[in-house]
């Protein structure tokens, strides 16, 4: 398996773009930047990669990539930082990870149903990563944002929640403290049959992975993988083989580890902050990379403009997979 090419980027500039996620029914691609407090929803068509392909198409074509961006790109304004989301059953909700609560949230309307709130309490956290695992419940993690104050040493840390449904009504949840002492939670992603959940502290450059009970509960942690200084675990998928994908912060690539925690694949990007992948597109074997450009001085933007755009690569082989929803 290998990435075989860049079929095209969406333009989009995004401050803090991340948790990146594929719609198979709506052959759509959608995504967050948090910061920017939007929500991103791009058709993903044969059609869109052959207009917007980094192969050679027409003078004419080149000139109207923007106008047919403007016509299969939608962009939503969120209430508050939209941090994380999963997909629901009705094609226009989501159920909405915001900085320091969950709502269920119609996009289209902007009609909004607070579920619950955490940490409100805490003043240097916000809610961060967050996916559904197989068997429907939505689990996300909090992180100790970065400030230009210093923190005392017994500032609040993050930590990782999971939400079950009650009673088979989404707007009822139940919520669970499953780790603590956590300063930015990512990377959270599930093995094909649920029972393997991995989990990145980003600053302490490693993934782990544990065994996960039918129950929800977390066993045997064990080190996945680690990485050097400049490499930072962020935003992951497992794709259909059960490798595990994940953008690494700061060191400008993508790897892809097998579930024993061997890399089999690193493949650079053209900015240092990729932040999330995802798998898709109209036979699976669509690589989708968000990106980043918060923090980034004026020589660095300088150096990497497309620095905030989605990437989509070609893998050799169709690995992506159905992406859970909440329920």
């Amino acid at each position: 398996m290998r990435i075989t090419k860049l079929l095209f980027e969406v333009k989009c500039q995004n401050i803090l773009g991340e948790n990146v996620i594929w719609h198979n029914e709506e052959q759509a691609l959608y995504w967050t930047d948090i910061d920017g407090k939007c929500l991103y929803k791009c058709l993903m068509t044969q059609e869109v990669a052959d207009i917007l392909s980094n192969d050679a198409i027409s003078e004419q074509a080149i000139s109207q990539r923007d106008d047919y961006i403007n016509e299969v790109l939608q962009v939503f304004d969120m209430p508050y930082r939209l941090s994380s989301f999963a997909f629901t059953e009705h094609s226009d909700t989501i159920l909405a990870g915001f900085e320091h609560g969950l709502a269920k949230y119609r996009y289209a309307t902007g009609e909004l149903t607070p579920l619950t709130e955490l940490e409100s309490d805490h003043t240097y956290t916000r809610f961060n990563d967050g996916r559904c695992d197989p068997l429907g419940r939505y689990w996300i993690g909090s992180m100790v944002e970065e400030s230009e104050r210093v923190l005392p040493p017994d500032h609040d840390k993050g930590a990782l929640y999971r939400f079950d449904v009650v009673d088979n009504d989404i707007t009822k949840v139940k919520s669970s403290h499953m780790l603590g002492g956590i300063e930015v939670s990512n990377g959270l992603c599930f093995s094909k049959d649920g029972s393997v959940m991995y989990h990145a502290d980003s600053p302490s450059h490693k993934i782990y992975q544990y065994e996960l009970a039918k129950s929800g509960e977390i066993l045997n942690k064990k080190l996945f993988a680690k990485f050097d200084k400049h490499s930072f675990p962020d935003g992951a998928c497992v794709d259909v083989n059960d490798n595990v994908w994940y953008a690494l912060w700061g060191r400008a690539c993508v790897v892809c580890l097998n579930s024993k925690g061997k890399e089999i694949l690193r493949h650079p990007l053209p900015v240092t902050q990729g932040s999330c992948v995802s798998i898709g597109g109209p036979n699976m074997n669509w690589l989708f990379v968000t990106s980043a450009k918060i923090r980034l001085n004026e020589d660095q933007l300088d150096a990497q403009p497309r620095a905030g755009n989605l990437f989509v690569y070609e893998i050799s082989e169709p690995v992506g997979r159905d992406e859970a929803i909440f329920k």
